[in-house]
C-alpha cells in the first residue's frame, strides 16, 4: 500500500477519481491538477488535505504543476461540445496524456485510466465477455470523438511509456459508481430518472449488460494499479466481478428504494460491455464489495434516501 508518497490525480472532482484521491490522503501528499471549473469540488478536496493546481489539458503549460511527483493517476478527459470533434479531443486526450507523462518523466509509475469503450463490439455481444486482447474499434454511438479520442490515447501513453522508460499500466474502466464526486455513475443516473418517473430505454432484442464497480474497490484497487506498471505498459480491465444487465440493476435499485421501474425498447447511445476478469484477478485481485451491497450504500451516502 502506498504510503509516505507524492502522488497526482487529474481528474479528481470526478467519480472516478475523487474516492481514490480522498482514499490516498490519508497516508500520502495528494495533488490534484484541473481546471475545477466548479469551486466547490476544489474546497471540498483541500478541506480533506487534498493540494490542488490549476492545469488544462490541451495547453501543455505545466506551470502551476509540480513535477516530482512519485506516482500518477490521470483520469481527466475532456471532449467538445460537438460529438465529432475528434481533432480537438485528442489534442486534449492524447496529447495531454503524453506531456503529462513528460513533465512527470521521474514518476516511479503512472495510471492512466481508460475505458471499455475502446473495445470493438464482438460478434457475440453482448454476452462476450471483454478482455484485454480483444480488437478495438469505435463503435460507441453517444460520442463518435469520445472511443477516437480514448484509443488514441492508450497509443500516446504506450509510446510515452517506452520513451521515457515509465512504468505504466493503462486501467481499461467499466462502469463505475461512487458516494463522492462527479454524477456518482450510472446506478445514481438510474435511480434519479426512476425516482423522477421516468422510462429507462433497453435494447432491442437483447440485454445490455455491465461490470460495475463501486468506490471502494476503485479505491482499494488503485494501490495494485501502480504496483504492476511496466515498460512497456500493462493493460488491465478494471471492472467488478459480476456482470449485470440494466433491467436487473434498475430492478434492483427500485426494489431497496421503494421505486417503480419502468422501461421501454429503444435504439438506446451506449451498449454497455460486461468483463472477462482474468487479467484483473491475477493482477489487482478481485473486489470486495458486491454491487448489490455497494450501490445502496452509494445511494445512501451521496443522496440521503432511506433503502428498504
Amino acid at each position: 500500500m502506498l504510503a509516505g508518497k507524492k502522488i497526482l490525480v487529474t481528474g479528481a472532482t470526478g467519480t472516478i477519481a475523487r474516492p481514490i484521491a480522498e482514499h490516498l490522503v490519508h497516508d500520502n501528499e495528494v495533488w490534484c491538477a484541473g481546471r475545477f471549473s466548479d469551486p466547490n469540488a476544489k474546497r471540498q478536496l483541500e478541506a480533506q488535505g487534498v493540494r490542488t493546481c490549476f492545469w488544462d489539458m490541451g495547453t501543455g503549460d505545466f506551470s502551476a504543476v509540480p513535477y516530482d511527483f512519485t506516482h500518477v493517476l490521470h483520469s481527466a478527459l475532456q471532449i467538445g461540445p460537438s460529438l465529432e470533434e475528434h481533432d480537438r479531443a485528442i489534442t486534449f486526450n492524447a496529447e495531454g496524456a503524453a506531456l503529462l507523462m513528460q513533465h512527470c518523466c521521474r514518476a516511479e509509475a503512472f495510471v492512466h485510466v481508460s475505458t471499455f469503450c475502446v473495445y470493438k463490439t464482438h460478434s457475440d455481444h453482448p454476452r462476450h465477455l471483454y478482455s484485454e486482447t480483444d480488437a478495438l474499434g469505435v463503435d460507441m454511438t453517444f460520442s463518435a470523438s469520445y472511443p477516437v479520442s480514448k484509443i488514441a490515447a492508450e497509443g500516446a501513453v504506450r509510446a510515452a511509456s517506452r520513451l521515457l522508460d515509465l512504468p505504466t499500466t493503462i486501467a481499461r474502466m467499466n462502469i463505475g459508481y461512487s458516494w463522492t464526486g462527479g454524477t456518482g455513475g450510472l446506478p445514481v443516473s438510474y435511480y434519479k430518472r426512476m425516482a423522477a418517473g421516468d422510462t429507462i430505454p433497453l435494447p432491442i432484442g437483447h440485454d445490455d449488460l455491465c461490470s460495475p464497480i463501486g468506490a471502494q474497490d476503485i479505491a482499494v484497487q488503485s494501490h495494485a494499479l501502480f504496483e504492476v506498471a511496466s515498460t512497456p505498459a500493462t493493460i488491465v480491465n478494471w471492472a467488478g466481478n459480476d456482470a449485470v444487465s440494466t433491467r436487473e440493476m434498475c430492478e434492483y435499485i427500485a426494489g431497496v428504494a421503494g421505486l417503480e421501474p419502468k422501461f421501454a425498447p429503444s435504439e438506446i447511445r451506449f451498449d454497455k460491455r460486461a468483463s472477462d476478469n482474468a487479467r484483473r484477478n491475477e493482477l489487482i485481485g478481485k473486489c470486495s464489495v458486491h454491487w448489490k451491497d455497494g450501490i445502496p450504500e452509494t445511494l445512501e451516502r451521496r443522496l440521503g434516501i432511506a433503502i428498504k
